[in-house]
């Protein structure tokens, strides 16, 4: 039993957070040279982007029902108690995932080298959506694993467009004049290279970590804690309401167009730290990090996971690897037993402040763009500071709510329906996204001479309903 202590399992997690989301990567920064490569207009780019994007977001969704039906079913269907995740092979599972991603990475370098002038545009769109798919099935196995690792998963996925987009800088920054390199071919060409070296340093880690001797998480089966109800409305609220904004609408619609650009530099930065955070809590004050197992000693009264409330921890010099940064009860060679002490984590619930400030701003952005002779309307959109501050805090509530609403449902006893949360969040996260490219198409297309307007009701159903908003 493990409880997120092995040097060699934290560095499988960091590598497979950065390697991740290398296709969402290569779909979004690689676009522009992308389209020149398969020589598509210029006038086709958000076009281009955009079902780039749909065929990730899509095709994740299978891979993603399909782990959480699997898990389901391994703990209600299997008997009681049920069945572990070693008995079930979620770390084989796992590391066969991580050699697909690689491959994915392999095949698409092939494919985006091939057909000459034109090359194959329908084969690079499908191994993108295959792609995809594999993600679905990757993101989910890799939480279930072990839950204990999360905090550093998830300091790894957020530090990963820090790291890639400065290797897609100084790639630019080389081969970027035209005039002496076919630069739309190489920069591309580099952004896959780049991401089969990440994916395949992340397959080797990940199997020598659980390859042999693997050990399902330790705090599971219990029962989960009421306060569990927190952490998962800010997984849901977190994951499912980003994309129905963020990027199309704030900052696009509401943003001065010369200060996207820095908004996108500023977030690049900051969406590292939520979960570096977290990390570093797990490392340095464990008992206060939203996701702690107590331990006191092997098959001791009082282990774990106490959720974000009080409860009564111990402190002291670790004498057990495996026992994170408590010492266990069992004296030490001293005959010392260390410190118990009192924890108070509740102050967690105050965060939960961020679900209403993410659901008030989605509010505020639509009725500005909707109202725009009102007072709240004109001290936003276009008013370079206001906007462009909304629009970093919207997005920052999305990255805060992740960091800590995944080690809270695992630290409240919620690690068996960690994936139930997820799932959820990732479906509203993607429709929506659809729904808010159909009405960013649709408000264009009424402004300003015949927008249905004049009753809010209008403000995100009408275009919901169109029939459009898929095209």
């Amino acid at each position: 039993m493990t409880y997120g202590n092995d040097t060699k399992k934290k560095a499988a997690y960091i590598f497979a957070g950065l390697g991740m989301m290398l296709n969402i990567r290569l779909a979004y920064s690689s676009a522009p040279y992308a389209l020149i490569r398969f020589e598509l207009p210029e006038n086709l780019f958000s076009v281009f982007v955009r079902r780039m994007a749909s065929a990730l977001e899509l095709w994740c969704l299978p891979g993603f029902l399909i782990v959480n039906v699997m898990d389901l079913i391994r703990i209600h269907g299997t008997g009681t108690p049920p069945k572990t995740e070693d008995a079930w092979g979620y770390n084989y599972q796992s590391i066969i995932v991580q050699w697909l991603n690689f491959l994915t990475f392999v095949i698409l370098f092939f494919v985006y080298r091939a057909g000459g002038d034109t090359g194959h545009l329908t084969v690079y769109y499908l191994v993108i959506a295959i792609s995809g798919f594999v993600f679905g099935l990757s993101n989910p196995l890799v939480y279930a694993v072990n839950y204990n690792y999360v905090p550093v998963y998830m300091a790894g996925e957020n530090s990963f467009p820090m790291v890639t987009s400065l290797i897609h800088y100084l790639t630019t920054l080389i081969f970027g004049n035209r005039r002496k390199w076919n630069s739309d071919f190489l920069i591309v060409c580099i952004d896959i290279w780049v991401a089969i070296i990440i994916s395949f340093v992340a397959a080797i880690l990940w199997t020598w970590a659980f390859s042999s001797e693997y050990k399902p998480p330790g705090g599971g089966g219990a029962t989960p804690n009421f306060n569990l109800v927190s952490p998962v409305a800010m997984v849901i609220v977190g994951m499912g309401l980003v994309y129905a904004i963020y990027p199309g609408i704030a900052p696009g619609m509401i943003v001065p167009f010369y200060l996207i650009d820095k908004i996108e530099m500023v977030l690049l930065i900051a969406t590292a730290f939520p979960p570096l955070i977290v990390a570093i809590l797990r490392e340095l004050k464990s008992p206060y990090s939203p996701q702690h197992y107590v331990y006191h000693g092997e098959n001791r009264l009082g282990n774990g996971f106490y959720g974000w409330t009080e409860y009564t921890a111990h402190q002291g010099k670790p004498n057990n690897k495996e026992a994170g940064p408590e010492e266990a009860c069992n004296p030490d060679s001293s005959g010392n037993q260390g410190t118990h002490v009192t924890v108070h984590t509740g102050f967690y619930h105050a965060f939960d402040i961020l679900i209403v400030v993410k659901i008030t701003l989605a509010g505020v952005f639509i009725y500005s763009l909707h109202y725009k002779e009102s007072s709240l309307s004109r001290s936003i959109i276009n008013q370079p500071k206001m906007s462009t501050f909304l629009s970093i805090t919207f997005y920052m509530c999305h990255e805060f709510l992740l960091a800590l609403g995944f080690p809270g449902i695992i630290g409240n006893n919620g690690a068996d329906y960690i994936l139930i949360p997820q799932y959820i969040g990732a479906l509203l996260m993607i429709f929506l996204a659809f729904y808010s490219e159909g009405y960013i198409i649709e408000y264009k297309s009424h402004y300003p001479a015949n927008c249905p307007t004049d009753r809010m009701w209008y403000l995100y159903g009408y275009y919901q309903l169109n029939p459009n908003f898929l095209l």
